[in-house]
C-alpha cells in the first residue's frame, strides 16, 4: 500500500508509483491534481490546514489505522526546513508504532527506533563494514548490549547528547542490538557503493 503525504503524491507519481491514499491539508497538493487522483480510483483525505499533526504524521497513523505492519518512509529528510526533517525523524518514537516495524529510509541509510515500552530488539542486516549508530532518543538508554559489532557494548548505559554510539560498524553480514530501558534510534547505512543487499 503506497500512501502519500500531501504533495508527497506528486513526487511519487513521477516516480511512477501506484498511489492507494493520499492524506493531508492540501498546501502543497494543487485541488486539479487532487481531483485527477479521485478519478484515477486513488482515496484523497483532506485535513483542515490548522491542526495539531504534520502531514506525515497523518499519513503515517492512517497507515497503521488500516493495518499496516511494516512501514517504510521515504522522501521525509530532503526539504528544505531543518525542522521537517527533525519532525519526520521523531516521528518513529510515536506510540502507536510501538510494535510496528517503522522505519525512515533516505538513500543507504534507514532509522528506526527500539525501545517504546520497555525492552527493545533491532536485528540489522548488511556487510562488514556498515556504519550502525546508536542515539538516545530518551534522557540515557539503559542497558545496551550489541552483537557483532566492531565496538561492542555490554548492558551500557548511553546518554542523550555524547556521540558514543556514533559509526559503530557490522563485523559481519549481520548484527543484534538489545535494550532494557529508553528509546533508541538505531541507524544502519550501507557503506558498499554497489551492496549486494541494495535496495530495490
Amino acid at each position: 500500500m503506497v500512501v502519500a503525504a500531501d504533495g508527497g503524491a506528486v513526487k511519487a507519481l513521477e516516480l511512477g508509483l501506484r498511489l492507494h491514499l493520499v492524506v493531508g491539508d492540501g498546501d502543497s497538493l494543487p485541488s486539479h491534481r487532487a481531483d485527477e487522483m479521485r478519478v484515477s480510483g486513488t482515496e484523497v483525505i483532506v485535513h483542515p490546514v490548522a491542526k495539531d499533526e504534520s502531514d506525515t504524521e497523518l499519513a503515517v497513523l492512517e497507515a497503521v489505522r488500516r493495518g499496516a505492519t511494516r512501514i517504510w518512509i521515504v522522501g521525509a529528510l530532503g526539504g528544505s526546513r531543518l525542522e521537517h526533517a527533525v519532525a519526520n525523524l521523531l516521528l518513529l518514537s510515536l506510540p502507536e508504532l510501538a510494535d510496528i516495524d517503522a522505519r525512515i529510509v533516505d538513500g543507504w541509510s534507514e532509522m528506526r527506533v527500539i525501545g517504546h515500552g520497555g525492552t527493545g530488539t533491532a536485528n540489522i542486516d548488511g556487510a562488514a563494514g556498515d556504519y550502525v549508530s546508536l542515539l538516545p532518543l530518551s534522557d540515557s538508554v539503559q542497558g545496551v548490549t550489541t552483537r557483532d559489532l566492531l565496538y561492542p557494548l555490554v548492558k551500557a548505559t548511553l546518554r542523550q547528547g555524547p556521540a558514543r554510539g556514533l559509526s559503530n560498524e557490522l563485523s559481519g553480514p549481520s548484527a543484534t542490538v538489545t535494550t532494557s530501558r529508553g528509546r533508541l534510534a538505531v541507524i544502519h547505512t550501507i557503506r558498499s557503493e554497489e551492496p549486494a543487499n541494495a535496495r530495490s
